[in-house]
């Protein structure tokens, strides 16, 4: 385009005739018209570019956020979660049971104080069992006292 101008501007000078200058203004409007178009397709290019880094970084940190490091879903890794989830419900429920019980004073029903540390100790030695495999011991037998086989912890509890 600079190379048409400068050929419709050597001519119109040579020659002096207004259709020369005629042809001058156009091909400068069109070298315009090309500049701006240049300028505002390389703006928008970058504009897209950064949106797809932006869109990309999203995406990455999204999917790290959800798995720490891997993509691997395993299923019975979920529906143990979830259980072991339920189980940790059940315990702060009881805890707000022995609480209230416990606020009564004197008039606190025993009974559903045993009933609540019951429940949780059931669900503690279930939540435990299902960790079993993973923390290299064996499931705990039905009428086994104790932690199957683990050592006995002993000391005072700190409040």
């Amino acid at each position: 385009m600079i190379t048409v101008l400068l050929v419709a501007l050597i001519f119109a000078a040579n020659q002096n005739d207004i259709i020369g200058w005629i042809i001058v203004v156009i091909s400068a409007g069109w070298l315009l018209l090309a500049a701006v178009l240049v300028v505002t397709v390389r703006r928008a290019s970058q504009k897209v570019g950064q949106t797809l880094d932006s869109a990309r970084a999203d995406v990455a940190a999204h999917r790290a956020g959800q798995s720490g490091a891997a993509a691997v879903v395993d299923e019975d890794a979920h529906a143990r979660n979830m259980k072991l989830d339920h189980s940790f419900k059940i315990v702060q429920v009881q805890k707000r049971v022995i609480t209230q019980e416990l606020e009564k004073g004197a008039e606190a029903d025993m009974e559903m104080i045993e009933r609540a540390l019951d429940t949780m100790e059931i669900t503690a030695t279930n939540g435990r069992d299902m960790l079993a495999d993973l923390v290299g011991r064996s499931e705990k037998k039905s009428g086994d006292d104790g932690d199957a086989g683990g050592e006995t912890i002993e000391g005072d509890v700190v409040r």
